[in-house]
């Protein structure tokens, strides 16, 4: 049986109840065997622009013997999908203005999508405000640990309306999931007190230059978050 990180262990728990899921950007292919393996879906389309990635993806499914319920395609991210052929999708490990740039690339594909996994390296704020502005709606929000770094997993599906702005969660800020906030979710307040010393030193590395001010405006709504989550039992 194939064993995952909490990082992939948490998307692979947003994906229950899906029937076809595509596993883009799959990498080393532990996420498309385990979702068959542990029979989270029926079917698995495992996409890479990467030919060395498909090749291990590949090597793992025939000797888990899964083959016949998973399948390999080289392309770009979603445009090796039609629409309405996966049901759900995983965009792990990525950078998110790179998942965006896939997302808005495939409208068509998308809008079928019951479940949408996201876990995103770098630029999360811009990613969350591009899904909150474009009506994703955030079904769950998690942090995963593995070794001594944090990862943000969000689950979401496309809506036509956008999401009430959960009470007490600082206005306008997409740096932390609001969704993980309204939740409670007990490695939030780690999670923000971290990031709050990295803008803290970049901030003292920036004093007088062009980005300092940007970093003033990021810190505040920070410090709002560890106040309110400092007073959850």
């Amino acid at each position: 049986m194939i064993r995952l990180d909490a990082r992939l262990s948490c998307a692979l728990e947003m994906l229950q109840g899906s029937q076809a899921v595509a596993d883009i950007g799959c990498d080393h292919g532990k996420l498309t065997a385990a979702l068959l393996q542990k029979n989270i879906c029926q079917q698995v389309i495992a996409g890479d622009i990467s030919p060395l990635c498909l090749e291990k993806t590949s090597r793992l499914i025939q000797k888990l013997n899964l083959v016949d319920r998973a399948e390999v395609r080289l392309g770009s991210g979603l445009e090796i999908l039609a629409p309405g052929e996966c049901d759900a999708c995983a965009l792990l490990g990525m950078g998110g203005e790179l998942m965006i740039e896939l997302l808005s690339a495939c409208p068509q594909v998308v809008a079928g999508f019951h479940r949408l996994v996201l876990q995103p390296m770098t630029g999360v704020e811009e990613l969350r405000r591009w899904l909150y502005e474009n009506r994703f709606h955030l079904l769950e929000d998690k942090i995963a640990t593995v070794g001594d770094r944090l990862y943000q997993v969000l689950c979401l599906c496309p809506s036509d309306t956008m999401d009430p702005w959960p009470k007490g969660f600082p206005e306008g800020y997409f740096g932390i999931g609001y969704r993980a906030f309204e939740k409670r979710n007990p490695l939030l307040l780690g999670f923000t007190k971290g990031l709050l010393q990295r803008r803290q030193t970049a901030l003292a590395l920036a004093k007088g230059t062009p980005g300092e001010a940007a970093l003033v405006r990021e810190i505040e709504p920070l410090t709002a978050i560890i106040k309110e989550a400092s007073t959850w039992n």
